[in-house]
């Protein structure tokens, strides 16, 4: 039995979970407007494991998301999930923003000619995105990438477009053509759950002395 605590604070959502072989057990979540990890994540992580009746020796990894997205929630979340993975001799997985907020999502139309693009604001009109088939299947690497016609133009081959999370609000005026916006709250660490698993399984882990957050673009202050 493999049981693994994530924790995903790649935006102002903070959260942690944990799974056992790969399945949630428990999760919980505070989404605020204002950056609380610092004051909250700890908290979490402590009565999350309280509740469901695991001390800290039962953990055999832990699953941190790598980004991209905000610098200080990424920051708090890494170097929390780094202590934890040091104190403990456990092995860090680490796994992008991007991926988790797919495994999120579910609401899928099955069509060769759909693109699902799961977004994390990164200012301006750019945003953190990859495209993803309805098969969750990555077919757009992640970038930071300008949303404008142009971007548009180049999907010309799919007949509906769909910006998903919390990053994708921001399009709502540009009244693009064959784009769906849907402003699901995708920013949660139940999405880790099989992808956190499958690393462990396949011993896919980080160096935790020296592994530091997958930032994607240099630091400006949030």
């Amino acid at each position: 039995m493999t049981l693994i605590l994530n924790i995903e604070t790649s935006t102002k959502t903070c959260s942690s979970s944990l799974a056992l072989n790969g399945e949630l057990v428990d999760e919980k979540t505070i989404k605020s407007d204002k950056f609380v990890h610092g004051e909250k994540l700890h908290l979490i992580i402590h009565d999350l494991m309280k509740k469901n009746n695991y001390s800290f020796d039962d953990i055999d990894g832990v699953g941190i998301s790598s980004g991209p997205g905000s610098f200080t929630g990424l920051r708090i979340g890494v170097s929390t999930a780094k202590g934890i993975a040091y104190s403990l001799n456990k092995p860090l997985l680490a796994v992008d923003s991007i991926q988790i907020m797919i495994e999120n999502f579910t609401d899928f139309k099955p069509s060769n000619s759909s693109v699902y693009f799961p977004m994390i604001d990164a200012r301006r009109d750019e945003v953190y995105t990859a495209g993803y088939n309805d098969k969750r299947e990555k077919i757009f690497q992640l970038n930071a990438i300008v949303v404008d016609e142009n971007f548009i133009k180049s999907l010309a081959n799919y007949e509906n477009i769909y910006f998903l999370g919390d990053g994708s609000k921001k399009f709502h005026q540009k009244k693009f053509k064959n784009v769906t916006i849907l402003e699901n709250d995708l920013n949660y660490s139940n999405g880790m759950s099989k992808l956190t698993y499958d690393k462990f399984n396949k011993n896919q882990i980080e160096d935790t002395a020296y592994f530091v957050p997958y930032y994607l673009k240099d630091f400006k202050p949030n």
